[in-house]
């Protein structure tokens, strides 16, 4: 028995208690106040990040700076700020932080929004204007190609008023940047971030010879034919199909589109919607690890919550299945480290980000003291993250995996399919060599074993059944329907 769209248990709320998550610095350090760390970015043993010292306590001159470049090496006293690029509090806004040719690189405002480039200090932080003819092209959307840095800017030089948004740009890191060579009638309008596959710029856009018939859809840059090509025609006609979420998973580029979950192998007949997907809407916060892709979805029922999608067996998996007073899980803001991958979520009482991690199969929660997560960054065997105690704002926090001890754990989450069944149900792999059992509801146990494998054969009558399973952390007990 095969089901597309399997079913998930959810065994209580997953607390893992005495991990060690770590204040790094309290950059704005008047009380509750934020200094709100972002765009975390690891570069040359470092994170560089935007952050917001409103209070001027960590800032040269104790001044308000407003939103500028900090670095830090994970200690308080190795998180400092790097340089006032637009003068005065009301900040330069960092984004688009990238590493290219050994240089870190960021978008940010002093007059007009330029490139810059820093090494961690004031001095080292300079302005590079890759394009001198125009004013503020703010670069965005980087992809490195073939030795080259392909952007997306605001203008061009000499272009119309109509072929002034968000251009593609290439960038070889010395010379001046220029417009892409296209040998095509029209011109590109870029929406979305892009994405390098088959040896070519895949991005969500608009060329202006196609709009009339097919409206914004899946593009390819080819730099060796200089061509822009229509991959597939989504929404089909004139409709957008609204892309995003480019991830690659082996040989194959998933994405959201038209709030379902498609793929592509780069050609018109292999983009198509991932089947086992088809029921599930509000696709968001794609990542792939460990052969898997793991997305936020709802099912219409149980919100969003957290699905691993495996291209193997063509299942798509509930592995959060929160619920409570808050029914949404909200999972995002991924890092795998060591055998986990580890993302922000919310639990079953409410909207909150908390951290977890999944090994695939079961979700845990690492702590519900530290609130807001997101922006998780690995760096020297630690997570880096923007979090909220409660008490400073949101602010820049570290956790040590080192420091977890699974018998501190009070609960997990397991899946468990198909359920309803017929004659045997699927478990995972973390479950082998554990003893079940299970019990009629009167009471009664009918079965017990140790687990083999991933398939428990039932023999059962129809009718509902309670099964126990003991693991080190506890005894997971899921209500079976036999039909």
């Amino acid at each position: 028995m095969k089901k597309q769209l399997l079913s998930l248990v959810a065994v209580l709320g997953a607390l893992i208690l005495n991990a060690q998550v770590t204040l790094v610095k309290e950059i704005n350090d008047q009380g509750t106040s934020n200094s709100s760390p972002a765009n975390l970015t690891v570069h040359n043993g470092k994170i560089f990040f935007a952050g917001d010292d409103s209070n001027g306590s960590n800032t040269p001159g104790g001044a308000d700076l407003g939103k500028e470049l900090w670095v830090t090496d994970g200690t308080s006293t190795g998180t400092t700020f790097v340089k006032d690029v637009r003068t005065g509090s009301s900040g330069s806004n960092p984004f688009n932080l990238f590493s290219f040719n050994n240089k870190l690189y960021f978008t940010a405002f002093d007059t007009s929004s330029e490139l810059w480039t820093s090494d961690g200090t004031e001095a080292g932080t300079t302005k590079v204007d890759i394009m001198p003819s125009i004013t503020g092209e703010a670069p965005q959307r980087f992809v490195e190609f073939d030795g080259l840095a392909y952007f997306t800017v605001g203008s061009q030089p000499g272009s119309t008023t109509q072929e002034t948004v968000n251009k593609l740009v290439q960038w070889d890191g010395v010379n001046d940047a220029e417009q892409v060579a296209d040998v095509g009638a029209g011109f590109e309008t870029v929406l979305q971030d892009m994405i390098v596959f088959n040896n070519q710029i895949f991005m969500y856009m608009n060329y202006s010879t196609d709009d009339a018939t097919v409206g914004n859809e899946l593009y390819a840059y080819n730099p060796t034919t200089d061509t822009f090509t229509l991959i597939k025609d989504i929404d089909a006609g004139t409709g957008d199909s609204s892309i995003s979420n480019f991830t690659i998973l082996g040989s194959t580029l998933y994405f959201e589109a038209d709030n379902a979950l498609w793929k592509t192998d780069g050609t018109t007949g292999g983009t198509i919607a991932v089947a086992p997907a088809s029921t599930l809407a509000g696709i968001a916060n794609l990542y792939a690890w460990n052969s898997l892709l793991f997305f936020e979805g709802d099912d219409g029922t149980n919100g969003d919550q957290l699905y691993v999608y495996n291209p193997t067996l063509e299942t798509v998996t509930n592995i959060s299945n929160i619920s409570g007073s808050n029914n949404d899980h909200n999972p995002g803001d991924y890092a795998a480290y060591n055998g986990y991958l580890y993302y922000s979520g919310s639990g079953a009482t409410n909207s909150n980000k908390y951290l977890f991690r999944t090994d695939g199969a079961i979700i845990s929660q690492i702590d519900a003291t530290i609130k807001d997560i997101d922006e998780i960054t690995v760096l020297n065997d630690m997570l880096y993250f923007e979090g909220d105690n409660g008490s400073t704002g949101n602010e820049l926090y570290s956790f040590d995996p080192s420091t977890l001890s699974i018998k501190n754990a009070k609960a997990e989450i397991i899946s468990i399919y198909p359920n309803p069944t017929t004659d045997y149900i699927i478990v995972p792999t973390s479950l082998l060599n554990r003893n079940y059992t299970i019990h009629d509801v009167t009471g009664k146990q009918v079965s017990e074993g140790a687990i083999s494998s991933e398939k428990i054969e039932l023999n059962l009558n129809n009718g509902m059944y309670l099964l126990h399973i003991k693991t080190d952390l506890s005894t997971i007990t899921k209500k079976i329907l036999v039909k």
